[in-house]
């Protein structure tokens, strides 16, 4: 169905809009992601009056199935977890009664739920013998949007690239978009150092984001072409800065390496629709990555 560089485009994909979404943005997109799976089985629930929304945000219902979100966007307090917890699954019980069999709890933080909050669910497994009680985290989410069809995916996150579109990527959509990105002055002795060995391991990049690097690395020697025979022989090192001071400004916000390189992405035009255009960013930001000081090189003497 896929392509390798199209599943890490759409695995990448996915993985940001899951980072980047809380509260109820994070329920709604989980929400179109079981709508695309189990289409008119999965229903959304909304609050509805006094009746309120018995304590559920969707309801697959030939499963008898209800599952509840919750998304902080500050992250989990035990207190306001636990009290979570506490509320909607009791509530669910009495509400949903025998229409329901099974309550998943869904949440946003991929490093899974504390284990304070595994052992109280586990508690009411002893509570509910009778209910089947699951957790769903933001790594099984994107599992699954992954095994949908390729068209509802591009419903969903927009087009994919393929390594068809990297071969057959030519000068001048590279040319182009090399113009488009803003150029910056260049530092006085700056230097463009030589990528890594273990620079993706050293940084914690996802194995998504090194399949787009490697696909882009294969159209490296283009945008070096490009920049040696360009008027300005200065411009290669003008953008290089450039994108250098964008991923110190990303670096010191505080964000991810996944989504520091999401961004850069952007920097290099990568948010087109366009999968020529995708691809020559790939191809910009991988040259880059490699040939300049964006990301951390490996220090001398460590061995990953």
């Amino acid at each position: 169905m896929f392509d390798e560089l199209s599943r890490a485009w759409y695995g990448d994909r996915i993985e940001l809009a899951l980072r980047k979404k809380s509260e109820q943005e994070y329920e709604d997109l989980f929400n179109r992601i079981m709508q695309a799976i189990h289409s008119e089985d999965f229903l959304p629930v909304k609050a509805a009056g006094s009746e309120g929304d018995w304590k559920s945000d969707g309801y697959l219902a030939p499963d008898n199935h209800v599952f509840q979100s919750y998304a902080p966007s500050s992250g989990f307090e035990k207190r306001k977890l636990i009290g979570k917890i506490d509320s909607d699954l009791p509530g669910a019980v009495e509400k949903w009664g025998d229409k329901m069999g099974e309550w998943t709890f869904v949440h946003n933080d991929w490093e899974g739920l504390p284990s304070y909050a595994i052992g109280h669910l586990e508690n009411y497994k002893h509570e509910y013998p009778h209910l089947m009680i699951h957790v769903m985290g933001p790594a099984v989410i994107k599992d699954k949007a992954l095994s949908l069809p390729k068209h509802k995916l591009v419903d969903l996150f927009g087009v994919a690239p393929t390594m068809t579109d990297m071969r057959a990527l030519s000068h001048k959509p590279v040319k182009t978009l090399l113009n488009a990105i803003k150029r910056k002055q260049l530092t006085p002795g700056s230097a463009i150092a030589p990528v890594a060995v273990d620079k993706l391991e050293y940084n914690k990049l996802s194995s998504d984001i090194e399949i787009l690097l490697r696909a882009g690395r294969t159209k490296e020697k283009l945008v070096e072409e490009l920049l040696l025979g360009w008027p300005d022989p200065q411009y290669g090192e003008d953008l290089a800065e450039s994108f250098r001071d964008k991923y110190i400004g990303l670096k010191e916000s505080g964000m991810s390496a996944n989504d520091i390189f999401d961004e850069l992405k952007v920097f290099a035009g990568g948010s087109s629709h366009s999968a020529e255009e995708q691809v020559s960013a790939l191809a910009v930001l991988s040259y880059f990555f490699s040939r300049c000081d964006i990301f951390e090189n490996v220090p001398i003497g460590i061995s990953l």
